[in-house]
């Protein structure tokens, strides 16, 4: 019997009865799993239960032509073995048998730095290397059904990410990250330690940090930067003469007054309203917003100030997610925070936002920028909705270039999407018999094998932060518990 295949040096060839193993795992089966002498013992015990494929020369082996990956032929060994043997348990353990390399033990993810993303179905875990400064593409798309467990999967993937270093700021617009609703999902030691929650415009709480603070910038540069990114968040997408009179204007406000550590809104409003024509229009798109942010009021501080002096996952409840003062209001804080981490690039900054819905993904907008260039400041975008396949979404569209991709249960389209994934419906990808907190996983994995990220797609469980190493190295850090 002769094959060729284009193969990763897989370990496991199917047919319709049986499935041929290498001879190396059926050594490592016999003598370390069964504690049998020779391989001979085992294969004696599956023959005489007709278990055991034997070929027409009387022979257990089986050899295969196969090609590895890089196109160089090799002659594959294995033995058959009869598919009546595989019960529940064991078709967990066949189903990642090819990914192995990407299956971490326990005591293998507390030797490293990675982000664990799921657990596989033998309860190892699946994670990428979001190393600081590695320059991937780590934003996240978390997509599908409701109820299906996308905020559970975010949720305990925030805690993780603070334990290895991330600056994190989540803009919550469906009050899905409440400390009520985190609670049901994370210790009450983990939110007191880890989170700080702010509800802007409630209660006369202010607005943390003032958008329009530029103390911090490095330079005039940098400042005029921060404050036009600002004004063309508010304001939307403007014309590219438009932008190049409205940094002229920006420009020549903040030459008068170069040492001022902010920009009053009084001082916004009379430098457009006196800027010509274009100043004028573009007060009139944002004199609105500005008045809001007036009214709820900022403490006069930059975003390293509120990083610094908390050291907290910052949680921005911006009510439900209604009215356009509402998205313009998360697009200035979205476009300050990342004006920021573009002249303090010192640690990875992760922002979160809870309903990719209605949000401002057009080219150039702070999110769409953070989605393609964000790996150049070491900034990523966890972004959260029900929609995979877009149906005149654009924001759906830009997510889909994160470069992790978690899908939950589809509402619709399970067989366009599985097709995406490299699956024949979404029957085989089994999107029909998902349980909450299951997902298939698309992204570059951490291999174990070439201790670098590789693409996989695999099927995994929602991880629980207290099930990881890094919840241990929380409690060693705030708690002062011993392992």
């Amino acid at each position: 019997m002769s094959y060729s295949f284009q193969t990763h040096r897989q370990p496991s060839i199917v047919d319709d009865d049986y499935i041929y193993f290498e001879t190396k795992l059926i050594k490592d089966l016999a003598q370390q799993k069964l504690n049998l002498r020779s391989v001979n013992s085992l294969t004696d015990a599956l023959g005489a239960n007709d278990c055991l494929v034997v070929n027409d020369k009387n022979s257990k082996c089986y050899r295969f032509h196969v090609q590895s990956s890089q196109g160089e032929p090799y002659m594959l060994y294995t033995y058959g073995i009869n598919k009546k043997l595989i019960n529940a348990e064991n078709r967990k353990k066949l189903d990642l048998v090819d990914l192995d390399k990407f299956l971490l033990s326990y005591s293998e993810l507390e030797k490293t730095e990675i982000l664990p993303l799921g657990n596989a179905s033998d309860g190892s875990y699946i994670g990428k290397d979001v190393a600081y400064q590695n320059k991937s593409n780590d934003s996240i798309f978390i997509t599908g059904q409701s109820g299906k467990g996308k905020t559970f999967c975010a949720s305990n993937l925030l805690p993780p990410l603070a334990m290895l270093g991330s600056r994190i700021a989540v803009f919550d617009v469906s009050k899905s990250f409440t400390r009520g609703e985190l609670l049901r999902v994370l210790p009450a030691e983990v939110i007191d330690s880890l989170f700080e929650f702010v509800e802007i415009g409630m209660e006369e709480e202010k607005i943390p940090v003032n958008p329009l603070y530029i103390g911090d910038c490095s330079g005039l540069p940098a400042r005029k930067r921060r404050i036009v990114s600002l004004i063309k968040a508010a304001a939307g997408k403007l014309n590219q003469c438009d932008a190049k009179i409205l940094t002229g204007i920006i420009s020549d406000m903040l030459k008068k007054d170069a040492k001022s550590p902010s920009i009053s809104i009084e001082m916004l409003h009379s430098t457009l309203k006196s800027g010509g024509k274009t100043g004028a229009m573009v007060h009139d798109l944002i004199s609105g917003l500005l008045n809001d942010i007036e009214r709820i009021g900022c403490e006069d501080q930059g975003w390293s100030n509120l990083f610094d002096s908390s050291k907290k996952i910052v949680v921005f409840s911006l009510g439900d997610e209604v009215g356009d003062n509402v998205h313009a209001l998360l697009d200035i804080l979205i476009s300050s925070v990342f004006e920021w981490q573009r002249d303090h690039n010192t640690a990875p900054l992760t922002l979160v936002v809870d309903e990719i819905k209605g949000q401002n993904f057009a080219d150039g907008s702070p999110l769409h920028t953070i989605i393609t260039q964000g790996r150049k400041f070491n900034t990523k975008l966890i972004g959260i909705t029900q929609q995979y396949i877009s149906q005149g979404n654009h924001a759906v569209d830009v997510m889909k270039e994160a470069g992790i991709k978690i899908f939950f249960e589809p509402a619709r389209s399970q067989d366009r999407i599985a097709t995406e994934l490299g699956y024949k419906s979404g029957i085989d990808a089994g999107f029909g018999s998902m349980g909450r907190g299951e997902f298939i996983l698309s992204c570059d994995c951490y291999s174990k094998v070439d201790a670098v990220n590789e693409h996989a797609v695999i099927r995994c469980q929602t991880i629980r932060f207290v099930d990881t190493p890094l919840y241990q190295k929380f409690k060693n850090m705030y708690c002062n518990m011993e392992p």
